[in-house]
C-alpha cells in the first residue's frame, strides 16, 4: 500500500517536458553536435563559406535526431528558462567533450611517434650512407683514417643531436636538419 502511495506521489511530482519540447537526452546529444559543428565552423575565416557549412551541418545533424530547427529552438529557449535542467545536460556535454578531447590529443601523440620513429630512420640510413661514403674515399694511410675517423664521428654527433632535438618536441623539417 505504502509502496503505491510513493510510486504515484514520485512519478505524479516529477517535472516532466511539454509535448513539442525535445527531451534532455536527446537535446544533450544535439547540443553535443552543434558544439562540435561550431568548433570547426570558428576555424573558417571567410564568413559567407562559414554560413553555407554551418547550414548545411545544422540541416545535417537535424536530420540525425529527426528534428528541425523550429524544434530545435523551441526546446533551446524551454532550457533556457529551466537554468537547472540546463545545467545538467551540460555537466554532461562538457564530460563528452574533454573525453573526445583527450582522444584526439592521444590520436596526436600517436601520430607524432609515427612520424619520429619515420624521420629517426632516415636519418640512421643517411648516417649509414654518409659514413661509407667516407670510408671508400679513406686511403689506407693513418693519417687520412684519423681525419675519416673524426668526420665519421662528427656525423654520427650531429644524427644524435637531431634525434635528441626530435625527441624533446622541437620538430624541424628533416630535410633542413639533415643538411
Amino acid at each position: 500500500m505504502w509502496g503505491l502511495i510513493v510510486a504515484i506521489l514520485w512519478f505524479g511530482c516529477k517535472s516532466k517536458t511539454p509535448s513539442g519540447i525535445i527531451d534532455e537526452e536527446k537535446m544533450e546529444a544535439i547540443l553535443f553536435d552543434v558544439h562540435i559543428a561550431d568548433g570547426y565552423i570558428s576555424t573558417i575565416y571567410v564568413q559567407d563559406s562559414a554560413r553555407k557549412v554551418a547550414a548545411a551541418y545544422y540541416k545535417g545533424i537535424y536530420k540525425k535526431f529527426d528534428t528541425d530547427s523550429a524544434a530545435y529552438n523551441r526546446s533551446l529557449n524551454y532550457y533556457y528558462q529551466n537554468p537547472e535542467k540546463l545545467q545538467e545536460m551540460y555537466k554532461v556535454i562538457s564530460t563528452r567533450l574533454d573525453n573526445q578531447k583527450a582522444k584526439l590529443k592521444q590520436a596526436d601523440s600517436l601520430l607524432l611517434k609515427r612520424r619520429f620513429k619515420a624521420d629517426s630512420i632516415k636519418i640512421i640510413k643517411t648516417f649509414k650512407a654518409d659514413s661509407l661514403a667516407i670510408r671508400k674515399k679513406m686511403k689506407t694511410d693513418s693519417s687520412s683514417k684519423v681525419k675519416a675517423d673524426a668526420q665519421i664521428k662528427k656525423k654520427k654527433a650531429q644524427a644524435d643531436s637531431l634525434l635528441n632535438t626530435k625527441k624533446s618536441g622541437d620538430l624541424k623539417p628533416l630535410a633542413v636538419a639533415v643538411q
